[in-house]
């Protein structure tokens, strides 16, 4: 079974889920930013999980082939396209709010965050308090 890093990913989730937060206030001052940006809190964490732990992801979905470093780099740079997308898109759909809010730099820093979690990850664990690496 591949690795699997639920910490990693919870710690990572929340910091660029902050970072977008921050990005949303900036952008969307005036349409009630903390209610528009707080679904980005479990999509943060979702998509941070899953690029995270694309191998184990991979495995436990049956595709062998996207496994070892070749899949990693694929599942995240689609994870951070998905993520840059959705970001970006997130506030068209808002009532009321007829055009794109995001700017496309906020959104692109959001996804490459995301794409980039697993590689950070090993750099950011050794930062941290001793009670908080396990």
């Amino acid at each position: 079974m591949a690795e699997f890093h639920l910490f990693g990913a919870i710690i990572m989730g929340i910091v660029i889920a902050v970072v977008e937060l921050a990005f949303v206030h900036s952008d969307e001052a005036g349409m009630g930013w903390l209610k528009h940006g707080l679904h980005a809190v479990p999509t943060c964490m979702i998509l941070t999980f899953i690029g995270m732990n694309a191998p184990w992801v991979t495995s436990f979905i049956g595709w062998a082939w996207l496994d070892g470093m070749v899949g990693k780099i694929v599942i995240s740079a689609v994870i951070g396209l998905v993520a840059t997308i959705k970001v970006k898109g997130a506030a068209a759909i808002t009532q009321g709010h007829g055009s794109i809010g995001e700017k496309l730099g906020h959104s692109l820093v959001i996804g490459a965050l995301i794409a980039a979690s697993p590689w950070v990850w090993p750099f950011v664990e050794p930062l941290l308090p001793a009670f908080l690496r396990f």
